[in-house]
């Protein structure tokens, strides 16, 4: 039995994926759950401090620790799982490992082309998302690059890298919106709305004066909060760029490919996608950064296309 406040643990079966399990040395239909720990404080969960993923092997049942539950595309069903060939379910679950187990045949078969090696290595620390899609499948078609082709994606490649451990390391110091200034100006004012509608007893006036103060309150902070991201962009990011050498559409661009995965769990860049259209009207701005092409142009400035075979 719980007791008034203390500590939880929450285990989650997720579903299956396909990993490479330590025990059996090869690759195995795994099952994919989460460990969370939080505090509580009558019987309500309020804070976690803890989720980390873990692997059980189906063949072996040994149990190993897995990688974040944000790194695979998707998850399937064990009973699903079940009747699936294990190269389209690692495909389906795990396209990184996939694109792993290809990039390694394709060194052997260059016979270790340090300049694809290096280019692979690169893309293999990128997150997942369509930027590196795009440019896992142009280091597939790598045989087919002339000389001047395969020197421009490596360094537009190389490029692109930099710039992710540049917005990993800015991640860190990045503005963070708490919902504190809401919460301390509604506690108060909902006291001061609840007696007053205790003593006139004008219940509809009362809840639209307090929707009406959490409303100003939330937009407020929100305000206070793009220019504490504005500031930010001005005084940290545009002259941190600048010292690194990173160009600053490679950081745009590198911040657009995020996306949420299917499992719902968002990485630690998230706060800067969320508000990056502020980020990029700032750069646009202090005339860091060119307003975005349009559609007819977009093509031809996606990054991972600057280079294709002849």
């Amino acid at each position: 039995m719980r007791t008034f406040c203390g500590t939880v643990t929450e285990t989650l079966d997720l579903g299956a994926v396909v990993e490479h399990c330590p025990h059996c040395d090869a690759l195995k239909c795994c099952l994919l759950r989460t460990v969370s720990q939080g505090n509580y404080i009558c019987f309500l969960k309020i804070t976690e401090l803890l989720r980390e993923s873990s692997c059980m092997c189906t063949d072996c049942l040994k149990p190993f620790r897995g990688k974040p539950c944000w790194s695979y595309a998707d998850v399937v069903p064990i009973r699903d799982a079940s009747s699936m060939e294990l190269d389209d379910l690692l495909k389906k679950t795990n396209p990184i490992l996939a694109d792993r187990i290809r990039f390694k045949e394709q060194i052997g078969e260059l016979g270790g082309d340090q300049r694809f090696a290096v280019a692979y290595e690169h893309v293999e620390g990128m997150l997942p998302g369509e930027l590196r899609s795009k440019l896992s499948q142009k280091l597939l078609d790598w045989p087919r690059f002339s000389e001047t082709q395969r020197e421009q994606l490596g360094d537009d490649i190389g490029v692109l890298s930099r710039a992710w451990e540049f917005t990993r390391q800015l991640s860190v110091g990045f503005p963070k919106s708490s919902g504190s200034l809401s919460f301390f100006m509604s506690v108060p004012m909902f006291a001061l709305i609840l007696i007053y509608m205790v003593v006139t007893r004008n219940w509809i006036w009362g809840g639209l004066a307090f929707v009406i103060s959490v409303v100003v309150a939330t937009g407020l902070e929100s305000i206070l909060f793009q220019r504490a991201v504005n500031r930010w962009t001005r005084q940290v990011l545009i002259p941190e760029a600048q010292e690194a050498n990173i160009p600053l559409d490679r950081f745009v661009a590198v911040v657009d490919d995020l996306s949420e995965t299917r499992l719902g769990w968002k990485g630690e860049l998230w706060p800067m996608k969320d508000q990056l259209q502020h980020i990029r009207q700032t750069l646009i701005a202090e005339g860091k950064l060119q307003r975005p092409p349009d559609a007819r142009n977009a093509h031809s400035k996606d990054p991972a296309a600057s280079a294709s075979p002849s």
